[in-house]
């Protein structure tokens, strides 16, 4: 099934030129560039694809759950430039975006110059779009399809000067294998002087703005050792009022069903049973969750 989605065009600021640069392609009719600067104003303001995507991590970690309408999405872009004695008299900022649903893998494709055609493995499907406006494809998934098949493809972007070349390979995300609920859980791994705690969060839908913190108790040494796995999260920690204890708080978003773990590893010498400070976890359209300290049995 082919379709085009349109969406607000809008005008890009594009510079081509910047001491940052660097070249990834040359030939004498264009060259392929990258620019730190000039790709993080315009990431800032392209149209919404209108999917709800969420950043991809790997095919075993992520599912799409039943009642979620939540993807999980790999990008890339590309500046190509040409014309004149430099190859730098014209330019155009390509971006794609590409993720599975339940029946379909789909291909994003946005440009700041209009494009005619996208070619797919050789072949043209003659999809093209006007200037920062999303164009979609859609390749239905092959029946009986498992999650991590990998779907390789070699995209070219024609039209409105050299094509944008791009090569795609993603694992597919398959299907959650059952309902999840919104769930918070601790547990103490190690509690002698070098200790060991471990929280679990899954949540049925997304959240775009989950908070987990909680706190540690009598600190020796440096700062704790956070690790995070799950989600798009931030970990930072603070000593409260001068104490020798620890406040970790993580930040950021989930996705619907997606497991999020953080191990935390810390010296300490407290001698009592309980090596925790409470923990909770909070969110837009979740109660909030609480955990008292942890104890050591």
């Amino acid at each position: 099934m082919k379709k085009i989605i349109l969406t607000l065009a809008m005008g890009l600021l594009l510079m081509s030129c910047s001491n940052e640069t660097i070249e990834l392609e040359t030939s004498t009719t264009a060259k392929v560039v990258t620019n730190s600067k000039t790709l993080a104003s315009a990431i800032a303001t392209i149209p919404d694809s209108g999917y709800s995507l969420s950043t991809y991590v790997n095919c075993n970690q992520s599912c799409i759950a039943a009642e979620s309408n939540t993807y999980f999405e790999k990008a890339d872009s590309k500046i190509v430039s040409w014309g004149g004695n430099n190859d730098d008299k014209f330019s155009k900022t390509i971006y794609i975006k590409y993720f599975n649903t339940r029946t379909e893998f789909k291909l994003l494709v946005l440009s700041t110059e209009k494009y005619s055609d996208l070619v797919i493995n050789g072949v043209s499907v003659g999809i093209g779009a006007a200037a920062n406006t999303w164009g979609e494809y859609s390749i239905p998934l092959e029946s009986g399809w498992k999650p991590c098949d990998t779907k390789n493809i070699h995209l070219q972007v024609a039209g409105q000067g050299p094509q944008g070349v791009f090569d795609i390979k993603y694992e597919l995300v398959g299907m959650c294998t059952s309902g999840c609920e919104t769930g918070f859980s601790g547990k103490a791994l190690s509690c002698g002087s070098s200790r060991e705690a471990e929280y679990t969060f899954t949540s049925k839908e997304a959240i775009s703005n989950l908070k987990i913190q909680g706190g540690l108790t009598n600190f020796t040494g440096g700062d704790a050792t956070v690790t995070v796995t799950g989600g798009t999260l931030t970990a930072t920690q603070k000593t409260p009022g001068g104490s020798s204890n620890r406040v970790i708080t993580i930040e950021g978003s989930v996705a619907a069903c997606e497991k999020v773990t953080i191990n935390i590893k810390w010296n300490s010498t407290n001698s009592g049973g309980v090596i925790t400070g409470n923990w909770s976890a909070s969110g837009t359209g979740i109660s909030k969750y609480e955990i008292l300290g942890l104890e050591c049995r």
